[in-house]
């Protein structure tokens, strides 16, 4: 067996399960003040550019608009300016760069919908937006918003402002 030297514990981790880098250099003395949470990742404003989808995935429109993430908690985010009715966009991120839209079932006309309440309140929507871990600038999103008038899909790029 390799004994640890005093250099081996010169290194500062982050001990905390839910952090983006955590156990990153350890062996060491654990510092959860250096630790990168999900939400950290995430904050800031971008640019969108989103492409939206008609129920048989043809293209239908193209849009750019400015989005902002909130930060809630450690795992917790919410999404402004994708509504035009000011509704946020409720997410749960986790440690691989992945924020996941929060689901809630509704029953509307004994229907059973995936995810959450949304804009007109007569929408659903639900989906992931991903970091690149490569370009910290930029976000991928991928949504499907269930309506009234019937099911589209957003898929889109955002690049930090």
């Amino acid at each position: 067996f390799d004994t640890p030297t005093d250099e081996q514990f010169t290194n500062r981790y982050c001990n905390d399960p839910t952090a983006i880098n955590f156990n990153h250099g350890f062996p060491g003395t654990a510092d959860n003040s250096i630790c990168i949470y999900p939400t950290d990742v995430f904050t800031g404003t971008y640019q969108l550019k989103d492409s939206i989808y008609n129920g048989e995935f043809e293209l239908d429109t193209v849009l750019d608009y400015t989005v902002k993430f909130h930060t809630v908690s450690l795992t917790k985010l919410k999404l402004s300016g994708f509504c035009i009715y000011g509704d946020t966009v409720r997410l749960t991120a986790d440690r691989y760069y992945k924020a996941a839209v929060d689901s809630t079932l509704v029953l509307p006309d004994s229907n059973m919908y995936e995810g959450h309440i949304f804009c007109s309140g007569l929408d659903t929507i639900r989906g992931t937006i991903n970091k690149y871990k490569n370009d910290s600038n930029k976000i991928r999103i991928n949504f499907i918003i269930a309506s009234d008038t019937g099911v589209n899909y957003h898929i889109g790029t955002g690049v930090k402002m």
